[in-house]
């Protein structure tokens, strides 16, 4: 193999495939890159357990090969390189990669174990790649993939009802629910697929700035023109009806964004104790925010508001919760939405912005 390309394309396609990388595999060969260069092409590809992505670059390719090279190692070396190409070649049991006066040197892993990539399946339509980046990026935090026992905590379900597209994540104490224009692929099925949350929001965000195509096939993927990744579906045992426990708000209070998430920071720096909490209470034309922490301080502040309906109402919740939630208004106020002190709230953009709802549990005092 013998090709020059693009340095900081390579160093791209290298970094994302590198992050989906196992990072103690069964199999080293799972631990590379697979390099394949024919034509004008350059391909690189990665494969985990439940996620494989490819990219193509161009390149001017004089002896066309395929190489399997350690894939962080590789990620990293690409990334601290000078020039703005890179050449590879082959010496032996090793490749070479050099630009202008600097070289690396790495050792080949057998292409003969690499496993085999997937095709791509048939898309089921396209969405806008940097509005589903961003709308990705607006729920994840609301799930957790720190749940073994429960796949579908880390997950995002994306599901399609004909030119809408609706992102959903949730941990059962929070859920976050995007929708975004989809335009559907003629005669394809709605999509209806828990696809991995990280992995999905890795994916999207390396393929932000054009048109995406997504499948919800076995497996699921999303690609462009030169990128593409696969994702494993989740197992959705014991994943609740996200909606059904949604209750009629009776309550609803408009606070600004930015005075409110100001507050609860600083009520923050009382409530310290091993399970913080902060307690938001709607009056009249105010909300007040409180804590108090374990050596008896107590912080208080009242902004503001309009309670455009219903009774005066005090919630407790977990202010990392809160705050998660209050970061993705894009408006310059948040309308709350409350039914009691320990059913659900909703937050969502007082303004505009409809397309975007928080829900989050209350804590007991």
């Amino acid at each position: 193999m013998k090709l020059r390309c693009d340095r900081r394309e390579l160093a791209e396609a290298t970094a994302w495939s590198a992050k989906q990388l196992a990072a103690k595999p069964t199999v080293p060969a799972r631990a590379g890159l697979l390099l394949e260069a024919a034509a004008d092409s350059l391909t690189v590809s990665g494969v985990d357990w439940d996620v494989t992505t490819r990219s193509s670059l161009p390149a001017d390719v004089g002896e066309p090969g395929r190489i399997v090279v350690p894939g962080r190692l590789a990620a990293s070396v690409l990334a601290t390189f000078p020039g703005e190409y890179i050449d590879l070649t082959l010496d032996g049991q090793q490749a070479v990669l050099a630009s202008g006066d600097a070289s690396f040197t790495l050792s080949l892993l057998p292409a003969e174990d690499y496993p085999a990539l997937m095709a791509r399946p048939r898309p089921a339509g396209t969405v806008d790649g940097s509005l589903f980046a961003d709308a990705v990026g607006q729920i994840i935090g609301a799930s957790d993939p720190t749940v073994a026992a429960k796949p579908w905590m880390g997950a995002v379900h994306v599901a399609t009802d004909g030119e809408q597209m609706t992102l959903t994540a949730t941990d059962s104490y929070r859920l976050a629910e995007r929708t975004l224009t989809w335009r559907p692929a003629d005669g394809a099925a709605d999509l209806d697929a828990l696809m991995p949350g990280q992995a999905l929001l890795d994916a999207a965000k390396a393929m932000a700035g054009g048109e995406v195509l997504l499948s919800g096939d076995l497996p699921a993927g999303l690609g462009t023109a030169t990128r593409y990744a696969s994702l494993a579906l989740v197992d959705r045992t014991g994943r609740p009806d996200v909606h059904k426990n949604i209750p009629r708000f009776t309550t609803t209070g408009t606070v600004e964004v930015a005075p409110l998430i100001a507050a609860i920071r600083r009520a923050c720096l009382v409530a310290t104790d091993r399970k913080p909490k902060i307690l938001v209470g709607f009056k009249g034309t105010e909300v007040s925010v409180r804590a108090a922490g374990d050596t008896g301080a107590v912080a208080r502040d009242t902004l503001p508001a309009d309670l455009l309906d219903g009774d005066p109402m005090q919630i407790a919740f977990k202010p990392e919760y809160l705050l998660e939630g209050l970061q993705h208004i894009t408006a310059d106020a948040v309308r709350f939405e409350l039914h009691s002190p320990t059913r659900p709230a909703r937050l969502q953009a007082a303004t505009g912005d409809a397309d975007y709802q928080y829900l989050v549990m209350p804590v007991r005092l």
